[in-house]
């Protein structure tokens, strides 16, 4: 057990910074997740242990180490014609139309039977590119999908569906367009465009259809456009009422990293366009403090571009993504990126195994966990968890499958809170299940936490912090002062959990 000052306690601080958790229930929580894409090829080439342990790590529902993602984004691939990059490559089953090799990619669909056999209650299908035979260049990269073979490859990725039901695998949704406003001329990566933008909706509404004629629940999502910019100027030309009758979710990427304000606004768009079809939150990554004077303050401007950083500041800006996607936004998913990466810039872990912990300002922090990337020379298998991969735990568990949102209203004594604070519902609407408040300064602050006048408090039965010095570390149990409130007194740069 871990002695921090949780509880009642007398706050000698200037401003008492308050959260009250109203009796308000909002948006369910279907999957927090992230991808299986790329790092799969190189896990094929790691000892069966660390594979298996790896499956354990990201997957596993109740394990005390693991993370259990709820769900996972499997990247159905497109073949690799065309990639520079072989280990951005994914095999495709596909051989001709209706015709499939269902042993390849054995590298991704070892993990995809294991989110299967994990019990993951969301399993994602992705597609960056469709086989060559769909694409206008024949390529895996650079082209766009053929407009006369929207159908067919509705078919191809119904086909595939069908296969892995009938392998006891239950694919629960299908992104068939991933970023389709970018083809990825340069070819270090899969990606296929879709233009005219209007065949986008066409294509959703041939995946609908072809799920239904074979019979399957899978549920579409898209279009997963990368920047909300695009989500402005290109979803009017799309999406409408008929093609978000099919829809699931409107999936869109977070790399323009706006606050939560201006992607609720971008949320209540696309449900006007679709006739009410609610927002996800599908993929993020890759940020580095905009300014060298932020690179201690995960609250502060970022942007897109080479950093690694296993800390918990880059940690807490991850959490700040999905208080601003489930708590702000209203959106129902959230996920990351990559599961794991090689990305670890100068760092040569065989050599040094403690550069890992070590900010590489040409790095990437694109991953949960590391790996070294030369490990086929060194031979060296060991595994380095960034505090993002810790501070993912707190939601996954937080918010399982079923999970409700519930409204929290944010007010402060002083200057503008640095907390962020987010609650859930689980299993059933008006019980609350879980709190995870962040506490975003580098000091020791304190936070108060008060019912509206509808909801009471009870007496959390546990408590987990994650901080600097400690990982999903147990706190002291925390205790209801006289008016059924309570006082969280926590580290800087931390996120603690309350569970009811």
């Amino acid at each position: 057990m871990v002695a921090l000052e949780l509880g009642t306690v007398v706050l000698l601080l200037a401003w008492v910074q308050a959260a009250t958790i109203t009796s308000n229930t909002m948006q369910p929580v279907r999957g927090i997740g992230a991808s299986g894409a790329w790092w799969v090829n190189d896990l094929a080439l790691f000892p069966a242990e660390v594979r298996q342990q790896v499956s354990d790590m990201l997957l596993n529902q109740t394990s005390d180490d693991g993370i259990g993602l709820t769900d996972y984004r499997y990247n159905l691939g497109g073949g690799g014609v065309g990639v520079k990059e072989w280990d951005r490559v994914h095999e495709t089953p596909y051989l001709s139309d209706r015709e499939y090799d269902w042993e390849a990619d054995e590298a991704g669909t070892f993990f995809l039977r294991e989110a299967a056999r994990h019990g993951v209650p969301y399993i994602t299908l992705f597609v960056n590119s469709a086989p060559p035979a769909f694409t206008t260049n024949g390529k895996s990269c650079g082209g766009n999908l053929k407009i006369d073979r929207i159908l067919a490859f509705a078919q191809y990725i119904a086909d595939v569906i069908s296969y892995w039901k009938s392998e006891g695998v239950q694919i629960t949704h299908v992104s068939p367009l991933n970023e389709p406003d970018n083809a990825f001329w340069a070819c270090w990566q899969e990606g296929m465009a879709v233009y005219p933008i209007a065949q986008r909706g066409k294509v959703m509404l041939a995946v609908a259809k072809a799920l239904e004629d074979a019979g399957l629940n899978t549920k579409v999502i898209g279009d997963e456009s990368s920047m909300i910019w695009e989500v402005y100027g290109e979803a009017p030309l799309w999406l409408d009422r008929e093609v978000g009758a099919v829809l699931d979710g409107i999936a869109t990427h977070q790399y323009a990293f706006v606050n939560g304000r201006i992607r609720r606004n971008m949320v209540d768009l696309t449900k006007r366009l679709s006739g009410g079809t609610p927002g996800w939150a599908t993929e993020v990554c890759c940020y580095k403090p905009s300014r060298e004077s932020y690179a201690n303050d995960p609250l502060s401007g970022i942007s897109y571009g080479p950093y690694y950083d296993p800390t918990m500041v880059s940690g807490l800006r991850m959490a700040k993504f999905i208080f601003e996607a489930l708590g702000e936004a209203g959106e129902e998913h959230w996920d990351w990126w990559l599961a794991l990466s090689p990305q670890l810039g100068s760092c040569e872990p065989a050599e040094d195994p403690y550069c890992a912990e070590e900010i590489q300002h040409d790095g990437w922090d694109d991953g949960l966990i590391y790996y070294d990337p030369y490990y086929q020379d060194t031979k060296f298998y060991g595994l380095h968890l960034t505090k993002r991969y810790w501070v993912l735990r707190h939601f996954t568990k937080a918010a399982p499958a079923g999970a409700v949102v519930r409204e929290v209203l944010m007010a402060s004594k002083g200057p503008e809170t640095k907390w962020r604070v987010i609650a859930f519902d689980y299993p059933e609407r008006g019980t609350l299940y879980s709190i995870v408040a962040m506490n975003a300064q580098d000091t020791w602050s304190s936070l108060h936490l008060q019912g509206d006048d509808k909801f009471v408090f009870t007496t959390p039965k546990k408590v987990y912090c994650t901080h600097a010095e400690e990982n999903w570390a147990e706190v002291d149990a925390v205790s209801l002062a006289a008016d059924s409130s309570v006082d969280l007194h926590a580290p800087g740069l931390s996120i603690v959990t309350l569970f009811f």
